[in-house]
């Protein structure tokens, strides 16, 4: 029997309340793992998600969870509660002007050379899938020789998503019938997978943004878009300095439309809404 089952029963989870103290630790715990900052007024949104952890652990209160997760003996259930709590709402085509840019000013540069190209926080793959979708359109037109793909995100979960490359028709509302048709294999089930020339293209690997990367750097291009807003603005810049170190002379930075390279930083150029240059 799950040693919590018995405080679980005195004080049911459906009850439990989240103290401002417990919130204070979540906030606390996710900014100082990932950088991620918990603004006031997320509070409920923080008990509805962890009171499901604790219904399937048998935890009666938020105060022994947080004791729980910090614990070695919690068999990984930290990383757990930061999936929970990480946002990863995403689609095909998200902010199509930047595919349109991809495909007007940097794929006829490309020429014969091999590239690689970095999808920073890519939720469950629509933002790697879509880029080498838009790759495989323009070679028909302008030949590239070898574009490869890391895709990275904190969260487990939708990297198992990403990985396994099928999505239900409900996701592919953005996905142009003839895009669709091309590049994804109904399976059944009202689902659809993508096919093994977009997915050969693309690598995917857990990596936090705010720990030291094992990267050997020298991207052409960096699109790490809708993930820093919930950053404060130091752990902002202090990324965008890192990618700046990542990106070959000239490369590309893709940030989210709600989102800005400090104009402190003298190192980019901005090409376009959210489109930045490594000078």
């Amino acid at each position: 029997m799950n040693t919590f089952t018995q405080s679980a029963l005195s004080s049911p989870v459906s009850s439990v309340k989240l103290k401002a103290g417990d919130f204070k630790r979540v906030k606390d715990l996710l900014y100082e793992y990932c950088g991620i900052f918990l603004q006031e007024g997320k509070e409920a949104l923080v008990q509805s998600r962890l009171m499901k952890r604790m219904r399937k652990l048998g935890i009666g209160s938020f105060s022994e969870y947080l004791d729980f997760i910090e614990r070695p003996e919690s068999g990984g259930e930290f990383l757990a509660f930061v999936d929970v709590l990480t946002t990863n709402k995403t689609h095909f085509f998200r902010e199509a002007q930047h595919f349109e840019f991809i495909r007007k000013h940097i794929i006829p540069t490309m020429g014969g050379r091999n590239a690689k190209w970095w999808s920073a926080g890519c939720s469950t793959g629509e933002e790697p899938v879509t880029t080498a979708i838009t790759l495989h359109e323009a070679r028909r037109t302008t030949p590239w020789s070898s574009v490869k793909i890391l895709a990275t995100d904190i969260s487990r979960e939708v990297l198992k998503v990403a990985k396994n490359g099928v999505y239900p028709s409900s996701r592919m509302m953005d996905v142009p019938d003839s895009i669709r048709r091309k590049y994804f294999e109904s399976i059944g089930n009202d689902e659809f997978k993508v096919k093994e020339q977009v997915e050969e293209m693309i690598t995917y690997g857990r990596l936090n943004l705010t720990e030291d990367w094992p990267l050997k750097g020298n991207f052409q291009v960096i699109m790490c878009r809708n993930v820093m807003i919930y950053f404060n603005r130091q752990t902002q810049q202090q990324v965008v300095q890192k990618f700046y170190d990542q990106l070959q002379p000239g490369g590309f930075l893709f940030l989210g439309h709600s989102e800005s390279v400090s104009s402190n930083n003298k190192g980019f150029k901005n090409l376009a809404p959210a489109v930045y240059q490594k000078i």
